[in-house]
């Protein structure tokens, strides 16, 4: 069977093709400044010092900051793909992986969660597709039986924001890592290999289909609609709950690059 293909740069890797995110957020240092004050905070500075003294090397004679950071990747890629636990593990303890995985949460929840209001919003033409895909489905004359978008990580996490989902009370900064602890802005459980997103419509035959919503194979509860009955609400009661996104949330107008002010 052949299915059509078609490379939508605009739709799936709208990070790139939004000139306010990148320029306000990608090529900003400012934008992800509570990242870089995490990475000279206490917290990371008492990882780098048992770094050196487990490596026997004077914690200020190299940049152990940045090679704490590629020791940590490396311990979790060979981790993962190969389930070995390298000797680059051995650099960390627990507690020291914890902040570790901070300071990477905190990188992703600047440039790409709720940290700022462009990450999610460069997502709205996507999102909007995503429905009328399922507006579609839902049209009995023309059902649509499946349609698959294939992205990347920068992809799906925007999205994830916009839906309202992983938003803390309190957002995630250099100086509330021990408030965090229990967060639930956490990219290991939200991102991780192969990360996906299903929206299954059902028609249980009374012209009122449901809508489910699965995470990396796991259902979950709209935002907002923790009320609806179990985690399939109905799919108008989620258009209703995301109708001012679905109706103005604008790619080009929240893209489009702010004029500067007069000082």
């Amino acid at each position: 069977m052949d299915f059509a293909l078609e490379v939508n740069d605009s739709l799936m890797r709208f990070f790139a093709e939004c000139p306010r995110l990148v320029q306000d957020v990608d090529k900003s240092p400012s934008a992800v400044q509570e990242v870089n004050k995490f990475k000279e905070g206490p917290e990371m500075r008492k990882v780098q010092q048992k770094i050196a003294d487990r490596l026997g090397i004077d914690p200020f004679s190299i940049s152990v900051a940045d090679k704490a950071e590629a020791a940590f990747y490396f311990c979790a890629y060979e981790f993962a793909i190969k389930a070995v636990n390298s000797p680059w593990c051995q650099l960390f303890d627990e507690d020291d992986a914890k902040v570790m995985e901070y300071a990477s949460d905190l990188r992703e929840f600047w440039k790409r969660g709720h940290g700022h209001d462009i990450n999610s919003k460069a997502s709205c033409g996507l999102f909007q597709h995503v429905f009328s895909q399922l507006d579609q489905a839902a049209d009995a004359s023309t059902p649509l039986a499946a349609t698959v978008q294939v992205g990347h990580a920068d992809t799906l996490l925007p999205l994830l924001t916009l839906l309202g989902f992983f938003k803390d009370r309190e957002p995630l900064t250099s100086a509330n890592y021990a408030q965090h602890s229990r967060r639930s802005f956490r990219t290991s459980h939200m991102m991780p290999y192969a990360a996906n997103l299903l929206f299954v419509l059902y028609d249980c035959g009374i012209g009122d289909p449901k809508l489910q919503l699965l995470l990396n194979e796991k259902p979950v509860t709209f935002p907002g609609l923790t009320q609806q009955r179990a985690s399939m609400p109905r799919y108008q009661d989620v258009k209703d709950h995301y109708n001012s996104l679905l109706q103005d949330c604008d790619f080009t107008a929240e893209c489009q690059l702010k004029a500067p002010t007069d000082a």
